[in-house]
């Protein structure tokens, strides 16, 4: 019930409520928060943007990188698997703040229900009001974006190379050795590079979330295993299979 300012509504304001500046509703005006709870609000939206751009190279590959066969099946526990951690993921990175974004939502769904299209305002969009803040994040959060941009163009890299073997195969279910990029020192190399892309959102992170560290310890147990048992199919598959590769991690295993 408490009435909105009559300024202009901005996409910023999000940002400004979660940040304590100048906020929609007046009776959070009064909430300001610590410099400490805005760097952790942009650090979420850091992390999150390199959350949606990992997702959406994924989502170009799937449709027009990888040539399924018709065939080709998922396990329902393996789907299952992936909905569930690609809906956790992006949560986990914004946590710390999701209770504040939740609290917002609200506050706009009730007013929209209260006054209908009336309590609208007009929006404005100013690229700077969101490109500022992340500029001034630390070392650390530009050091992991590097590290997950390496693992990001190298796993684009070890995808092309899968699409294009059947392209190159003779039949349509005939399996051959991929080679070049990482291919010459593991057997999966989009894993490796998965579990690089993570780590540096965990440096981008700072390393002081245990939740961030769950999601790198999913990740890194899960394509290990995965990539164990794709290392002995190869094996068996291929008499002629490069001795010098491991499974995931080069020199080790």
């Amino acid at each position: 019930m408490t009435p909105i300012v009559s300024e202009p509504f901005f996409y910023s304001d999000l940002g400004s409520y979660l940040a304590g500046r100048s906020n929609i509703f007046s009776f959070h005006r009064s909430r300001l928060m610590s410099l400490e709870n805005r760097y952790r609000v942009w650090l979420s939206v850091f992390l999150l943007l390199l959350m949606e751009v990992q997702v959406s190279r994924r989502l170009f590959e799937t449709a027009y990188v990888f040539n399924y066969s018709a065939s080709a099946r998922m396990h329902i526990f393996g789907y299952l698997t992936g909905l569930f951690f690609y809906t956790a993921a992006p949560l986990t990175l914004c946590c710390t703040c999701a209770p504040e974004v939740l609290k917002f939502g609200i506050n706009e769904v009730s007013e929209f229900i209260l006054k209908g299209t009336s309590s609208m305002q007009n929006i404005e969009f100013h690229w700077w009001d969101f490109v500022n803040p992340l500029l001034k994040l630390g070392w650390c959060q530009w050091i992991g974006a590097v590290i997950f941009l390496w693992g990001w163009i190298h796993q684009h890299r070890c995808h092309a190379i899968l699409g294009s073997l059947r392209e190159h195969g003779a039949k349509v279910d005939e399996y051959v050795i991929p080679r070049g990029d990482w291919f010459e020192i593991v057997s999966s190399p989009h894993y490796l590079a998965e579990i690089v892309i993570y780590a540096g959102m965990v440096f981008a992170s700072g390393g002081a979330d245990l939740t961030i560290w769950l999601v790198f310890g999913f990740v890194v147990s899960n394509l290990v295993f995965a990539a164990a048992e794709t290392h002995r199919w190869y094996l068996q598959k291929f008499d002629n299979y490069p001795s010098n590769r491991v499974a995931i991690i080069p020199f080790l295993c």
